[in-house]
């Protein structure tokens, strides 16, 4: 087994090998060519190239991108999450904790995942494209993509999504944040030829065997080869169990809520649990009503149909735990029931901004439990 330093050493000697970097196709300046009818905010500014290119599918190009509930609301301690390449652990460490908290987003997307443009915009200075991304069911998408709402910034997509050469099959990133090399500055980092980028957990990837042992080569969007220790990722498994859910969720203990938050870099209650199944090839609602909702016959379009769990004695691992306030009706809260200890039914979750991912009793919260939905029965 390579050790860190001695993969990550291993990974970048296979770039004196490497195909040139990709070279993208110009776009002509003009008039950006809209997906779908244009909202004109602000057009003051000038016009700019689209990386997305006026195409109604395109793909996330950086690490993580926010989405946001709209370009009016992105603050000025918000601009490393627009960027390309966005620079999400900058972005996290600016904030102080009110800003945390108001937060004007309610996903994320990954690197590669593809979303559907249906109009643009400009504002401050950014041509911004209102997107629903697939993958995220939601009651909301009323036309049944499986997909959820909001704004991105255009310079954080792209169309261009190139087919890799044969032989590969997809694995995903296992753990909460992986490093790879990437071959051209096209790739997800954003980094010149042969840097280092980050990718967050359930970033998925066409990947091939070495050359090396202890390393695989994966593929962006774009085409660019990107290396990894064979241990970062992982192919999702063919029939998850209730305790693979429990081991995943288990991998973020410590890690920092963050509202809105799908990523590896920090997640919110309902993010954790749908990336950890979706990670394990089950795709469930993004939000925790209709989480809840799932197991009693009300799953949005692309999300898996749960059964209802309603008293604890019943529950097992990797069924997903809801609760509402004291004084509400909602359920506004989710968690991971992971088993008993001395007794007491506990469960895995991110409990709210300030605080981290962590395991306690279900009964701790200051929150109602209402229920819970199973979407695995093994």
């Amino acid at each position: 087994m390579y050790s860190v330093k001695t993969a990550l050493t291993a990974a970048a000697a296979l770039l004196a090998f490497a195909a040139p970097a990709v070279a993208l196709p110009a776009v002509p300046a003009g008039p950006a060519v809209p997906a779908g009818p244009a909202v004109a905010a602000d057009r003051t500014e000038p016009a700019a190239a689209r990386p997305c290119d006026g195409a109604p599918t395109c793909y996330v190009d950086v690490t993580v991108a926010q989405v946001w509930v709209s370009p009016e609301q992105v603050r000025p301690v918000d601009a490393p999450a627009t960027a390309n390449p966005a620079d999400i652990r900058g972005w996290l460490g600016s904030m102080t904790l009110d800003e945390r908290r108001d937060v004007a987003g309610e996903t994320q997307a990954l690197h590669g995942a593809e979303v559907t443009v249906d109009r643009t915009m400009w504002h401050g200075g950014l041509l911004w494209d209102h997107v629903w991304v697939h993958g995220q069911p939601t009651p909301r998408d009323e036309a049944g993509r499986g997909a959820y709402p909001g704004w991105i910034p255009d310079r954080q997509l792209t169309s261009d999504h190139r087919r890799p050469p044969g032989s590969t099959h997809e694995e995903r990133v296992r753990r909460a944040t992986a490093r790879g090399f990437t071959t051209a500055g096209a790739a997800l980092s954003g980094a010149g030829s042969g840097q280092a980028g980050e990718y967050s957990y359930n970033t998925s990837f066409p990947v091939k065997a070495g050359p090396l042992p202890g390393v695989v080569t994966a593929y962006s969007g774009s085409g660019a080869r990107v290396f990894f220790r064979a241990g970062d990722l992982a192919r999702v498994p063919a029939a998850p169990s209730g305790e693979d859910v429990v081991a995943a969720a288990r991998s973020f203990m410590g890690l920092p809520y963050l509202w809105s938050g799908t990523s590896g870099f920090g997640y919110d209650c309902s993010g954790l649990t749908s990336q950890v199944y979706s990670a394990l090839g089950v795709t469930i609602p993004r939000d925790a009503q209709p989480q809840f909702d799932a197991g009693g016959g009300r799953a949005p379009a692309g999300s898996a149909v749960g059964v209802r769990v309603t008293d604890p004695k019943d529950l097992r691992p990797g069924d997903i735990v809801a609760f509402r306030p004291a004084t509400g009706t909602d359920v506004t809260h989710v968690g991971i029931y992971s088993g008993t200890r001395n007794g007491e039914p506990m469960m895995i979750n991110a409990p709210r901004t300030g605080d981290v991912v962590k395991e306690e009793p279900i009964g701790s919260t200051g929150r109602v439990y209402v229920g819970a939905t199973r979407f695995l029965t093994r």
